[in-house]
């Protein structure tokens, strides 16, 4: 005789098997949601990390790639970092571009720059900002700022003067040459340093709010987001973040006081037709409210962030050689005296009008 007084009914069994695939797929549900939370902060923590503090990227490139040797050297900045950079000085040179690299770079990036100003006859000075390739980081608190870098910018300045000011030709021929970040340290060096420059040249320089521009970038990624709410809450988390921790602020502001006094030196603002890192248009305006000497606007077509320099590395060269030839002083006679043309807005120039009928 079969005993089923203990067996369970065959109702009993289906209900639990119910309640654990219920829950089986009640956990999957939340790994799911935290999968998706996790995937919306993401990009935003990316974003953080690359803006509120310099990586130390190394140098992927050496001057001897590009046929170049350099005179290495260090000074010390006023708060007491070590900076380290590299000088490429040409035979008979009859000028001196100090050329700054992008945030969280390093001045490898900017050897193929290096290596086209060294081809017209221009010694180069570039070096690496603090935090970044070979240069020491602060370890005072707020010795990593958005502000900070100027200090790197004015030692290199003094190294320059040492180095090439003997020549009173080369004295009064020494322009800046920034690209992306660097560019908005030399606009923000060149009217409060106390000395003059006759040119400076901006490639890929976001001449805006920071917290305009990363709401840009986030806007742009969270298009794709399946948390939209969500993501849109850690995007306005990480700029307000971002903009405390970098002091990014007071940092427009002295690039606009610097804007205002740069009456006597011509400046070269190079942009990419397809440059989506920030808007270009606000870069313009902001020279046109803000910057007091003459000025050039170059669109390069097919351009992009930091890419200019590669669409025509010929091309770029001899504009960027014409631009300070009409820029610097005391041209000697044998010297051709290339100009170019001024635009004085950012607008594109107008199609010509059609023939009279």
């Amino acid at each position: 005789m079969t005993d089923t007084a203990n067996r369970p009914r065959a109702g009993s069994r289906t209900r639990a098997g119910s309640r654990a695939r219920s829950r089986a797929g009640s956990r999957v549900r939340s790994l799911a949601r935290a999968r998706a939370g996790a995937g919306a902060l993401a990009y935003p923590l990316r974003l953080y990390r690359r803006f509120s503090t310099p990586v130390a990227a190394a140098d992927f490139e050496r001057p001897p790639d590009h046929g170049l040797v350099p005179e290495s050297f260090e000074v010390e900045t006023s708060d007491r970092v070590v900076i380290r950079g590299w000088a490429f000085t040409p035979a008979a040179p009859w000028g001196v571009v100090i050329l700054t690299h992008a945030r969280s770079a390093s001045k490898s990036r900017v050897l193929r720059q290096a290596r086209l100003l060294y081809g017209h006859g221009l010694a180069v000075v570039t070096f690496d900002f603090r935090g970044c390739g070979e240069s020491d980081a602060s370890h005072r608190p707020g010795g990593n700022t958005l502000r900070a870098p100027l200090r790197d910018l004015d030692a290199v300045a003094r190294y320059a003067r040492r180095r090439y000011g003997n020549d009173p030709l080369l004295a009064s021929r020494t322009a800046l040459m920034g690209c992306s970040f660097g560019g908005n340290m030399a606009i923000a060096h060149a009217g409060t340093a106390g000395r003059h420059y006759p040119a400076v040249i901006l490639d890929s320089t976001p001449l805006v709010r920071w917290q305009d521009m990363l709401r840009g970038l986030l806007r742009t990624e969270r298009r794709a987001s399946r948390s939209p709410r969500l993501r849109a809450a850690a995007d306005g988390a990480v700029i307000r973040a971002v903009v405390l921790r970098t002091g990014a602020g007071a940092l427009y502001r002295q690039a606009v006081r610097s804007a205002r006094g740069l009456h006597g030196t011509k400046l070269m603002y190079i942009v990419g037709e397809r440059d989506t890192f920030f808007d270009v248009d606000e870069g313009c305006r902001f020279l046109d409210l803000y910057y007091a000497g003459p000025r050039e606007i170059w669109r390069v077509r097919r351009g992009r962030h930091l890419t200019n320099h590669l669409v025509d590395e010929g091309a770029y060269g001899e504009r960027i050689v014409a631009f300070l030839r009409s820029a610097f002083p005391e041209a000697e006679p044998s010297e051709s005296r290339t100009t170019t043309s001024q635009e004085p807005s950012c607008q594109p120039p107008s199609p010509p009008a059609p023939p009279a009928t």
